[in-house]
């Protein structure tokens, strides 16, 4: 009881308590302190590396291609402390060699690395983790490429026809020049299976050719798409022949040759059963437009009203040319006499200018020195323009001159001529 009775009396005393608690941070402090300056080693890692081209190669237009930043680690040593408060920010890790960079090719560097910042308390303990790092330097380039989807597979039904649409046409690239110019194409290569009743919308991933038509790589490239969505809609299809519409033809005109004779029409099938005849017509060929020789024109195909939403496929991007030869023709200038012909009963016909026109007739050659004036007639047929007549006034009005040519000249034909004038006045009733 005496002793429990001391122990009391002694902590009770504030000094002693003081004492105590002074002797206890005192050791604290001695086994930390001892602790803090025990020689540790540390791994800092994620160190950027510094990777600076020579002047001479900047002038040139060099830069570096890389795919990542590169980042290093080195292990470094010193007291806890120290080292402990170390961020990748206090080491520089640097490429060296640059000085060897004057062309675009790969380049192995080796690293370095050193204190930087307030910090030195600490030794950098090894060598740079990597040791080097290979970058790829070369000259600024992009360009545009569109997109091919001609090595698209479409499986139709028979008597369908597929149209592929794609969400863009082109892709644009940049990156090192010698790699850009390493892709000669850009394409879709997929084999897809159609189907009939509604559009199927796809995402087709895009593969990058070289000019061998081999996949490449996109090392040091960048586009900025790498698939684009695209469409397959499938509709009917007919397969018909081209023709055009020939005006003022003379009889046994030579042949007109369409290349190509025929093409795929697809399309809404109600439409496509329009097509009674297997032919569609797709331009006009005017005799009187056309003088004695040899022709080949093109044509753009263009479809009628009825046939408003369908789409036609050949062989020649769809355009057609037409052949023709009438180089064996032969050419005669003959004046003839212009008449009128009106409804004598309603109207009164005046030309108003001469009453007779120079024309250039075209004749084979066994008949050419029998052309005269009297073997044609040339007409000018107000009949056909009675909706710009007026009861109550006269009217000038430009008429289209109408040639026709007698049975044995029928072979023949005539160039175009300027619309007549003529006055038309209504009789008085």
């Amino acid at each position: 009881m005496k002793k429990s009775s001391f122990l009391t009396r002694l902590f009770s005393h504030n000094i002693v308590l003081l004492i105590i608690s002074f002797l206890l941070a005192f050791i604290a402090w001695i086994i930390i302190n001892a602790d803090s300056q025990t020689e540790t080693n540390v791994t800092i890692s994620n160190i950027p590396v510094s990777i600076t081209l020579p002047e001479n190669a900047t002038e040139k237009g060099f830069r570096i291609f890389s795919e990542s930043e590169f980042t290093a680690s080195v292990q470094v040593s010193g007291n806890r402390v120290s080292v402990g408060s170390l961020t990748p920010s206090d080491i520089q890790v640097t490429a060296n060699q640059v000085s060897t960079i004057d062309h675009a090719d790969e380049y192995n560097l080796p690293l370095s690395a050193k204190k930087v910042g307030v910090k030195s308390n600490y030794n950098i303990s090894s060598s740079v983790n990597p040791s080097a790092v290979t970058v790829f330097v070369d000259k600024f380039k992009e360009k545009d490429l569109p997109i091919d989807k001609s090595q698209m597979k479409v499986v139709v039904d028979s008597g369908y026809y597929s149209e592929v649409t794609m969400s863009n046409d082109t892709v644009h690239l940049e990156g090192a020049a010698s790699k850009v110019d390493e892709i000669e194409s850009v394409a879709i290569i997929d084999t897809i299976n159609s189907v009939k009743s509604s559009p199927m919308t796809l995402q087709e991933t895009l593969v990058f050719l070289d000019k061998n038509n081999k996949a490449i790589d996109l090392q040091y490239v960048t586009p900025d798409l790498k698939s684009i969505e695209v469409t397959v809609t499938s509709q009917p299809k007919k397969d018909v022949k081209l023709a055009l519409e020939v005006l003022n033809a003379p009889a046994n005109a030579p042949g007109v040759v369409l290349t190509p004779a025929q093409a795929t029409i697809y399309g809404p099938a109600e439409q496509l059963n329009t097509i009674t005849e297997n032919s569609i017509v797709i331009g006009t060929l005017d005799y009187s437009k056309l003088t004695n020789k040899k022709y080949v024109i093109p044509y753009d195909i263009s479809l009628s009203q009825t046939l408003k939403d369908c789409h036609v496929i050949v062989e020649t991007d769809d355009s057609v040319t037409a052949t023709l030869d009438l180089s064996s023709y032969k050419a005669k200038t003959i004046t003839v006499d212009i008449t009128t012909k009106v409804d004598s009963s309603k109207y009164t016909a005046e030309i108003s200018s001469a009453t007779s026109v120079k024309l250039t007739v075209y004749a084979p050659a066994s008949v050419i020195s029998s052309l005269n004036a009297k073997s044609l007639t040339a007409v000018v047929d107000i009949t056909q323009a009675e909706e710009q007549l007026d009861d109550e006034k006269t009217v000038s009005i430009n008429v289209p001159l109408t040639i026709t040519f007698g049975e044995k000249f029928k072979t023949c034909w005539a160039a175009e001529t300027d619309p007549i004038n003529v006055n038309v006045s209504p009789k008085t009733k």
